[in-house]
């Protein structure tokens, strides 16, 4: 992959296996962590874990930023601050206090109680409430880490519960706010890693000098295992694990963390220890509660017709009507159009915004926040007064552009997506696409295509493709526009291509938002197998007018 441009060499791999590839590398997170505790009493000092919190933090967090040289920007230094606190600074002293003052299976079982709070935090800040599948496999996962972890010597202490509570509290405030915000547009999992690292040091170097101290000797052993826990326990696994967040349905990467107390009990098992039968069948349950929030309960009945459409709409040879398309953003300029056209072919049509209206009865106008993420999944998911959809088209602008928005408004849409099964068609910007003349350069950074008047909309059309690019749980493809986007006759003349700017027989780069309508629904019915797609008209362009509409 061309990290600048995202253009993939070799044949592209399916979804379910990128996904399954993304569940794998972010749960060596939580297995790695679950070394920590052979780590912690075999080779560290005893009697300073803040002191190896430290050493687990602040190296690593230097590392990141040495390795990267990116610093946050504008309002990302507080948005770090936070996840830093969150993520690290606060959650090792609490875990640390909880581990003193409690029996290491009481510890462990509170911190197996994360997805549960992850779900409720999602659905006051995502707006994106736990499907009924997950909601259970979380409990049943909670349940299987106590059988494996408690035993009749358990005991409570409410000092030691509040801050085992407190630091589950503090990582799954932490994970809901690294899906919430993401990454800045340009900045990688290990640089976002590097930042939460140090923040987390920094505020736990005071505390360490001046409640513990620095270990009298540190042997040989010692530095092993602080290089441990810096490197693959601290760097490695973090950068791995906000990789993942991003990438991931916030249902699906918050339950890996079972894997910590699963990889410590079989680390156990390894040194000689058994296990009775209830706690080899919580392990066992622990384990496919784990795996089962990978995955949706099948959905009977649902299928994307993909069959080639004859001229009303319908697939060939079926006889049935086409698809269920809903357009988000169905008020604006393309999405008033796709609307229009997958009317016009004879599907049905879901036209979701905020203030929905519909003259067709094809198409069913429903009241949607774009913002809201349950609102959206259930608007896909169907209900008693419209159908499920087969397919989505987000065709969402806003003027002044705000890429905030326009990202968030793309990962809620994947999310949903990717948890009903349904096909994703962004509208993008053209921005994305390579210079017809300089490939290695993108349109969003070349002048003779973005005037300065139009920088911040290009700026949000590439950061909107690099959300797309990062969800690998979703079946999605971007559509980037030609640099120009106005209204026109739908003439059904347009020619596709890739991740390039196309140009039309007099040399600009152009196509009216009616065919635009025309390439949209064309994709949906027989799709190509390119994440990145673009289209141009073929002819040549009208007289030169406004270029409001310039990659947007």
């Amino acid at each position: 992959m061309d990290s600048s441009t995202g253009r993939s060499f070799g044949p592209p791999r399916s979804p379910s296996a990128q996904r399954a590839a993304t569940v794998v590398l972010t749960a060596l997170a939580p297995a790695s962590w679950g070394t920590t505790y052979v780590v912690t009493t075999e080779l560290l000092p005893p009697g300073h874990p803040l002191f190896a919190g430290l050493m687990r933090a602040l190296p690593a967090g230097l590392a990141g930023l040495a390795i990267t040289r990116v610093l946050p920007r504008g309002d990302w230094w507080w948005k770090a601050a936070v996840l830093g606190v969150l993520n690290i600074g606060a959650f090792f002293p609490l875990l640390f206090l909880a581990a003193e003052r409690l029996p290491g299976g009481v510890a462990a079982t509170l911190g197996a109680a994360q997805p549960l709070l992850v779900a409720g935090l999602a659905t006051l800040v995502l707006r994106d409430r736990p499907t009924t599948w997950r909601l259970t496999w979380g409990v049943l996962g909670a349940l299987g880490v106590a059988l494996v972890v408690l035993g009749p010597q358990a005991r409570l202490d409410a000092t030691g519960v509040a801050a085992g509570l407190a630091g589950t509290a503090a990582m799954a405030g932490g994970v809901v706010l690294t899906k919430r915000w993401g990454r800045p547009p340009g900045v990688g999992p290990l640089a976002l890693a590097g930042w939460q690292l140090t923040v987390g040091g920094l505020l736990l170097l005071p505390l360490t000098l001046v409640i513990e101290g620095t270990p009298d000797g540190i042997d040989a052993a010692a530095v092993g295992g602080y290089l441990w826990l810096g490197s693959m326990g601290g760097l490695i696994a973090y950068t791995l694990w906000f990789r993942g967040i991003g990438r991931l349905p916030v249902g699906a990467s918050a339950p890996l963390v079972l894997l910590s107390p699963l990889v410590a009990t079989a680390i156990g098992i390894a040194r000689g220890e058994s296990l009775s039968l209830p706690q080899t069948l919580g392990f066992l349950l622990a384990l496919a509660a784990m795996l089962a929030t990978q995955l949706d309960p099948p959905r009977p009945g649902r299928r994307v017709r993909r069959g080639t459409p004859d001229p009303g709409g319908r697939a060939a040879g079926s006889g049935e009507p086409g698809m269920t398309v809903a357009v988000l953003g169905a008020t604006g300029m393309v999405g008033s159009r796709v609307t229009a056209e997958a009317a016009r072919r004879g599907h049905r049509v879901l036209a979701l915004s905020r203030k929905p209206a519909a003259h067709d009865p094809a198409v069913t106008p429903v009241a949607v926040d774009v913002r809201d993420a349950h609102a959206v999944h259930r608007a896909l998911a169907g209900s008693p007064d419209h159908g499920a959809a087969d397919a989505v088209v987000l065709a969402v602008r806003t003027e002044p552009a705000d890429e905030e928005f326009l990202v968030g408004a793309t990962r809620t849409v994947l999310d949903a997506a990717a948890r009903l099964g349904i096909r994703v068609l962004v509208v993008g910007g053209a921005g994305a696409l390579r210079s017809p003349d300089d490939p290695g350069l993108l349109v969003a950074h070349n002048p003779a295509y973005v005037p300065a008047e139009v920088r911040a909309v290009a700026a949000a059309g590439l950061a909107q493709w690099e959300t797309c690019r990062a969800h690998t749980g979703a079946d999605w493809v971007y559509l980037s526009p030609p640099a120009l986007l106005e209204p026109g006759a739908r003439t059904g003349r347009h020619r596709r291509g890739t991740d390039t700017l196309l140009t039309a027989a007099d040399g600009r780069s152009w196509i009216s938002a009616e065919d635009l309508a025309v390439a949209v629904l064309d994709e949906l019915r027989t799709p190509g197998t390119e994440r990145h797609i673009t289209v141009v008209h073929q002819d040549a362009a009208p007289p030169a007018g406004s270029y409001a509409a310039r990659v947007s």
